[in-house]
């Protein structure tokens, strides 16, 4: 009789158990580069991540996991049983949970270390969007909307501020932001939505197209006042005090959801407003910008984490892959052409973390700078917005293709959603052509009045002279062709020479910043060894 011998059946528990088992604190890198954050306040910063990585990395993740799903995914019911309209937002019991744990940590409060709101929306960002994210991002705008206007507006907001930022009873506000509006996208000077007075508020009536985060209790809306040409912006209750136990919507309602390619757990929508309260929250002819430099600066400098988040967890999951999997005769990181490829992606994270957490420190110091520095400052978010997020899809590829077939498999590796959730952060707050046309604007009116030189040395002080007065020119003789007017053979060619130009600048840009942090690895050998 012939015994034929059976195979062990092939297994990755190894790599899970190693990969599932990983604190994203455990990162000697990005340790190093917190602390250098944090300074004095580093060790008691330590102290209050420890619990929250640990969840996050493991209970928190699996959560995600579950809700990301397509039979998990937002729904919405426009009546109840008896014909009342209630446009209910229907996501997973783990989506709530989830949603109400986040915001129940209190990350905008005032009882925060400095800077601990923001490092732990970083490792948030590391389990994608979840539809998480966006709302905490929403919310940050909310709460700094108010405050600079707080003086002024009235009980009602000062009661929605407190909701966001420091709870109620243990519950805590979220906001949404919403501007889109079909015919204009990005250009909210073209909303049409009218703002109606009525005594110490205001009252809503048309459409917004893109809404994100429709299940928020309140959102920053940006409408055009009766009668004027002014676009003020405005906090809108999603319910009037006692409507929300009955599910009686603050004068608006919500046609639809929209089927979106990436940030799937997160609904959006599409809304009619019909005499929605709304507040008004600045002078009414500075609303655009309001809303650009408190509401989505916030939120450009919270893509930045979010591309840099994605990158690092895809960075060192697949060095754990790549040092686990054998193929052919070796690892995978015994090939040259795969340990280059994990050289450049370990190398990205680092670049775009570092930087990231550069910038929101110059954000929140600003107050001390002048202003050719704030100038320079906000142009470098815009960069960051524009490099950081297209070079995550890029980055989130070369993960992909490091797993083979695997990479591409949705159970097997968060991967896939990431890269989804990562173009879609490409368009969020601006695509790459509106927001490179605006650096475009803001240098052609400055050089009037200040020189090119001496606005690219604040914005990179890194650079030698011969390298400012290289870029320099280059952008004048750019800014001397018109990228703005209609199209021609030398405004495109002018206009792609842009693009590469802010980019070269912008590289240069993170490994500067880079430099302090550089040696240190994102995964400790002896992690590695274990697998």
């Amino acid at each position: 009789m012939v015994h034929l011998k059976k195979n062990s059946q092939y297994t990755f528990e190894r790599y899970l158990e190693v990969r599932d088992q990983l604190d994203d604190l455990d990162n000697p890198f990005l340790l190093n580069v917190l602390s250098e954050l944090a300074q004095e306040s580093w060790q008691e910063l330590y102290g209050e991540l420890l619990s929250f990585t640990n969840k996050l990395s493991t209970e928190w993740r699996m959560t995600v996991n579950e809700i990301a799903r397509p039979e998990n995914h937002p729904k919405l019911r426009h009546y109840d049983a008896y014909n009342n309209r209630i446009d209910r937002i229907i996501r997973p019991a783990e989506g709530v949970m989830l949603s109400e744990e986040v915001f129940g940590e209190g990350l905008f409060s005032a009882e925060r270390l400095p800077y601990e709101g923001i490092v732990k929306r970083y490792f948030l960002h590391g389990n994608g969007e979840a539809g998480i994210t966006c709302p905490i991002a929403c919310t940050d705008g909310l709460i700094a909307l108010i405050e600079a206007f707080y003086e002024e507006v009235p009980e009602e907001v000062k009661e929605i501020h407190t909701h966001a930022k420091e709870g109620r009873d243990g519950d805590f506000g979220v906001g949404a932001q919403f501007m889109s509006e079909i015919q204009g996208g990005s250009n909210i000077p073209a909303n049409v939505l009218q703002a109606i007075p009525e005594g110490s508020h205001y009252r809503l009536y048309g459409n917004k197209f893109f809404c994100s985060a429709v299940h928020a209790d309140y959102s920053v809306v940006t409408a055009r006042v009766e009668g004027t040409d002014h676009v003020a912006v405005f906090v809108v209750p999603s319910y009037l005090p006692g409507d929300q136990k009955n599910e009686r919507r603050n004068g608006y309602r919500i046609n639809r959801l929209k089927w979106k390619l990436g940030t799937a757990e997160l609904p959006s929508g599409e809304i009619d407003y019909d005499g929605a309260v709304a507040y008004r929250i600045g002078p009414e002819d500075r609303g655009v910008a309001l809303a650009v430099g408190i509401v989505l600066t916030r939120s450009r400098l919270d893509i930045g984490f979010a591309s840099a988040a994605f990158v690092m967890r895809a960075a060192r999951e697949a060095k754990l892959y790549a040092r686990f999997r054998h193929v052919f005769d070796r690892t995978i990181d015994g090939f040259p052409m795969a340990a280059a490829q994990i050289d450049e992606l370990e190398s990205a994270a680092k670049r775009m973390t570092a930087t990231a957490f550069h910038l929101y420190k110059m954000f929140s110091e600003q107050e001390e700078s002048d202003e050719l520095q704030r100038f320079a400052l906000r142009e470098l978010i815009l960069l960051q917005k524009i490099y950081s997020s297209k070079e995550a899809v890029d980055q989130l590829r070369l993960a992909i293709s490091l797993f083979g077939g695997h990479g591409a498999i949705e159970d097997f590796t968060a991967f896939p959603r990431l890269f989804r959730d990562s173009m879609v952060n490409e368009l969020w707050e601006g695509p790459r052509n509106v927001l490179l046309t605006q650096i475009y604007r803001d240098f052609a009116k400055l050089r009037q009045t200040v020189p090119v030189v001496k606005v690219i040395t604040t914005m990179f002080p890194h650079l030698s002279q011969a390298d400012v007065q290289q870029y320099s020119s280059r952008i004048e003789v750019i800014i001397g062709i018109d990228v703005v007017e209609a199209p021609n053979p030398f405004n495109k060619m002018a206009a792609q020479n842009w693009e590469s130009l802010w980019g070269e600048l912008f590289l240069s840009f993170q490994y500067a910043v880079l430099e302090a942090f550089e040696e240190q690895p994102i995964v400790r050998e002896e992690v590695l060894k274990t697998i």
